[in-house]
């Protein structure tokens, strides 16, 4: 590992004038659990760390006025799994408690894996698939970026050297009725093969609003706009997940052919949007 400066700031604005004042021979490092083992393997080479640990307006959880439920950056998956949420909100824990092993999620936080990008890590399709917004602290303010604005298409992120990921807004509870994720991995400490997120929201049985996230099998989280704007309006009930299933995997990753990884993707596709759209429609499915 190459030799680095190591610096802590107490608050946001003092982080940003530090990667300011170092440029790109600056590098953020929050839990650490991606950056730490990249540095070992030397594919990445800061001179400079700047720590957000000892940050405390970057974690913790709050419901703002508007209902939304704001996650700092710098906030731990456990101390996700610890923390009482209602409606679909309590789905955001569910998924911080069921990824890695316990070392990684006692130190591994929610900004970190979405500014590593991996899209093969959780928090990627549940930001996309409930289209939450993200916060960026520059040193001219804060910026507030969509999923699609934040995640560059062929891989990383938009973030510039000198800034840095505050928060994470989530939509209110109301917004959806209710929120599934499924995911496959070879080993319960595994980063996923595929997995897919679907958020419902009803209204008089009717779909009223749908997304539907795939994860893992491309460089970011696609969404299935087509195959979601079809089935709003449906009567929830009379939906079929598998037909459903079948086109989102289709949309993701074509009707059929392929290398054999691609069409072994697309089964996993299909199996984990049928399960999740079962468990989502709210007709006794699930």
């Amino acid at each position: 590992m190459k030799p680095f400066a190591y610096l802590t700031p107490s608050t946001p604005a003092e982080a940003v004038g530090l990667l300011g004042q170092h440029g790109p021979q600056a590098q953020v490092i929050a839990g650490g659990q991606s950056l730490l083992l990249a540095m070992k393997t030397r594919t990445a080479r800061p001179a400079v760390l700047v720590s957000l640990a000892g940050v405390a307006d970057l974690s913790g959880v709050r419901l703002a006025r508007s209902g939304e439920l704001v996650v700092g950056a710098t906030t731990t998956y456990a101390a996700l799994t610890r923390t009482p949420l209602s409606g679909w909100h309590a789905q955001i824990a569910a998924i911080a408690g069921n990824l890695a092993d316990r070392p990684v999620r006692t130190m591994g936080t929610i900004g970190g894996a979405l500014c590593a990008a991996d899209p093969r890590y959780d928090m990627l399709p549940l930001i996309s698939g409930t289209g939450a917004r993200l916060e960026v602290l520059a040193p001219s303010g804060v910026r507030t970026l969509a999923p699609e604005e934040f995640f560059v298409a062929d891989g990383g992120t938009s973030l510039q050297p000198h800034e840095i990921l505050a928060a994470i807004r989530f939509p209110a509870a109301s917004v959806f009725t209710r929120v599934v994720f499924e995911k496959f991995r070879q080993r319960t400490f595994d980063a996923a093969l595929a997995s897919v997120l679907c958020a419902v929201r009803t209204d008089a049985g009717r779909l009223a609003d749908i997304r539907i996230a795939v994860g893992a099998v491309c460089p970011v989280p696609v969404l299935a706009s087509e195959v979601a704007a079809e089935l709003n309006g449906s009567v929830a009930a009379e939906v079929d997940p598998a037909a459903a299933a079948a086109q989102v995997a289709a949309s993701v990753l074509g009707d059929d052919g392929g290398t054999p990884l691609v069409q072994y993707q697309r089964e996993l596709i299909r199996a984990l949007a049928g399960r999740a759209l079962s468990t989502a429609l709210p007709d006794g499915r699930s």
